[in-house]
């Protein structure tokens, strides 16, 4: 790169990183917000709720990376021709394609970051969320661990415990199943949670069984040992599996029986796989798009506003357009082409406006020959 380009690519680069900074801290606020009732609702702890927030960021930063582009672009190229830098390095001789050249380099830089995330980050944090999330939505344990108090489990089950020690271990434990074909309370020394190949379950020590056996008569049962079945209190929309954000590339375009049958079907598999490799291509078609609304009109001494509005009209168009292309191909394969289709039509849109600006706006004027037209306009000849 020469000094300009040099100099253009680092003031394009600050922006960005600011622009995801500040865009990043929203997305942080914003699943921080959405993941409240890990800890209102599910008893999850601080550190969960930190834990799992982090891990759902990396999606978000893929969405704003193509934003931070535009703004980064945009602001970069908006001083530069405010302080005539562009027009200058025009008329040192510097062609169009080489003072765009540092921009698109940045654009480049944000689809290898990217990828990067789709492909590799991405999944693996994700099931890494989905993990944690299991487990915090399967761990009833920690509906149990209120010493004192009566917990009720569903609308038929109520659990009683005198005290609580660190280790888990209750005691003084009272359990009153009023499920229909149970009709039982049990009374126990002491009770502990504990996994099973069944699922989960409570252990309870010295302890007692008290029921109406078929003839209506009170009937009790002592024990050393009972194990009170807690799977039926397991939500069970809480069942582990991967979804298509987990999944990693070849799982998405290739999958097994298995994964198709938990997905709605394989289109849902493969436009998800698709969306992964375009998303990033956004991140090139908003960088030119945000070059043209400079390098695409007349040199203008009160700003570019009106131009900046525009192409971030277009840039949200854009994108809009790929959302929706994206929800239409899980339903049809056909369309995942467009997934690639759209940001390149964004793409050679924009460098038809760079490339070619209209003849209403580089013409010279009243007086001028033609040989002064591109100095007119702003533009290197």
């Amino acid at each position: 790169m020469t000094l300009f380009q040099r100099y253009a690519f680092r003031q394009a680069l600050w922006p960005f990183l600011t622009a995801m900074a500040a865009l990043t801290g929203l997305a942080i606020l914003t699943q921080s917000l959405s993941n409240v009732d890990l800890i209102a609702d599910e008893g999850g702890t601080a550190l969960i709720f930190i834990w799992i927030t982090t891990l759902a960021l990396p999606q978000v930063i893929a969405l704003l990376i193509p934003i931070a582009v535009f703004l980064a672009c945009a602001a970069a190229l908006n001083r530069l021709m405010s302080d005539s830098e562009f027009t200058v390095a025009a008329s040192a001789g510097m062609s169009r394609r080489q003072r765009l050249s540092p921009f698109v380099r940045l654009a480049v830089y944000a689809v290898l970051l990217n990828l990067l995330i789709n492909l590799f980050v991405q999944p693996a944090a994700f099931r890494e969320m989905r993990q944690a999330l299991y487990e915090v939505r399967t761990d009833i344990a920690t509906s149990f661990m209120r010493a004192g108090e009566f917990v009720p489990l569903g609308g038929d089950v109520t659990f009683y415990a005198r005290d609580v020690s660190n280790s888990g271990v209750m005691t003084d434990v009272f359990i009153e199943d009023g499920r229909p074909g149970e009709g039982a309370a049990y009374v126990a020394a002491r009770g502990l949670i504990t996994r099973t190949e069944r699922g989960p379950v409570m252990l309870l020590e010295s302890g007692s069984r008290t029921a109406l056996d078929e003839n209506a008569e009170l009937t009790s049962l002592t024990f050393q040992r009972y194990e009170f079945e807690l799977s039926a209190f397991v939500d069970a929309e809480a069942s582990f599996f991967f979804k298509e954000s987990d999944k990693y590339l070849p799982e998405l375009l290739d999958p097994s029986i298995s994964d198709i049958a938990r997905a709605r079907g394989r289109e849902d598999l493969l436009a998800e796989g698709h969306y992964r490799l375009s998303a990033p291509l956004y991140s090139i078609a908003f960088a030119l798009i945000a070059a043209a609304a400079f390098m695409g009109v007349q040199h203008r001494r009160t700003g570019y506003g009106g131009s900046i509005i525009i192409a971030g009209a277009a840039a949200l168009v854009l994108r809009l357009l790929g959302f929706a292309v994206q929800a239409a191909a899980t339903d049809d394969a056909g369309m995942n082409a467009l997934q690639y289709a759209i940001p390149m039509i964004g793409i050679i849109l924009a460098l038809l406006v760079i490339a070619r600006p209209s003849r209403a706006l580089t013409r010279p004027p009243t007086g001028a020959s033609a040989l002064d037209a591109p100095r007119a306009a702003g533009v290197a000849p």
